[in-house]
């Protein structure tokens, strides 16, 4: 006779992981298998035969949990069942298919809401945090009824070890994260070469590069003048100007200075 059991686990996760992150996680296959304590192998196989059309798409892998039916492990053995791992915008939905009638269907999400954005309405009964991100675990499990309470005690507590793993894993590659852009080395300011018109004698002394010299139509004008000619001709260009008197700065008010 076979028995339903339907419950929720939900785990907070640790400050600083990103919904991205965990995301990442959950997508990831062979990290959720590596996580889980029971799994001993696995493998990737192609649809079964036994597998509905509409999880043809699904990827699917042969698992071998070791499970101990005794404490200290006194009586384990290994069972090998099948399980469909398919990828959702929020988590992901797996389909596993063991002996004995055993059908667990899993829905992993990520909820919750990080700071600064719009908080997510919290769902109750569920022992949600009313802060911060969350990993929620949804199952529907079928199973012989006298098998139901083992299966689901052993499932809850694989489950939950594999969570805090994640968590754990999540932890160091953020820790891993921020030391690595800690030590990474700033950018260089780019160089730009810009072609100098000015050459410079000194620290505070520019002077123009010499270039061939341009035309002045208006001082060749001036010139060929006339009158510019008849001052060449009697020398008036050669006099020296006349100094104009200046006053020097003196104790006395009244004395004037001329300079010759």
């Amino acid at each position: 006779m076979s028995k339903r059991t339907v419950f929720t686990s939900i785990t907070p996760l640790p400050a600083g992981i990103s919904r991205q992150t965990a995301l990442s996680f959950l997508h990831n296959h062979l990290e959720m298998i590596d996580l889980n304590p029971l799994i001993v192998r696995h493998e990737r196989i192609p649809p079964p035969a036994h597998c509905p059309a509409e999880e043809r798409g699904c990827i699917w892998y042969q698992l071998t949990d070791k499970v101990s039916y005794l404490p200290g492990g006194l009586a384990a053995s290994d069972v090998d069942y099948t399980c469909a791992f398919h990828d959702l915008p929020t988590g992901l939905q797996t389909h596993c298919y063991a002996p004995l009638g055993l059908d667990i269907r899993d829905r992993w999400s990520v909820g919750g809401s990080m700071p600064g954005e719009p908080r997510e309405p919290v769902e109750l009964g569920i022992g949600a945090p009313a802060t911060g991100l969350y990993l929620r675990e949804d199952v529907d499990m079928r199973c012989n009824i006298v098998m139901a309470a083992f299966v689901k005690k052993t499932l809850k507590k694989s489950h939950g070890a594999l969570v805090v793993r994640l968590a754990e894993k999540a932890r160091l590659m953020r820790d891993e994260e921020a030391i690595a852009a800690k030590n990474r080395p700033l950018p260089q300011p780019r160089r730009i070469s810009i072609p100098r018109r000015l050459s410079f004698q000194g620290e505070l002394s520019p002077t123009l590069e010499k270039g061939p010299a341009l035309p002045r139509p208006e001082l060749e004008e001036q010139h060929n003048h006339p009158h510019h000619q008849s001052r060449i001709g009697n020398g008036d260009l050669m006099k020296p100007l006349p100094r104009a008197p200046f006053e020097l700065a003196d104790t006395d008010p009244g004395r004037r200075v001329e300079l010759e």
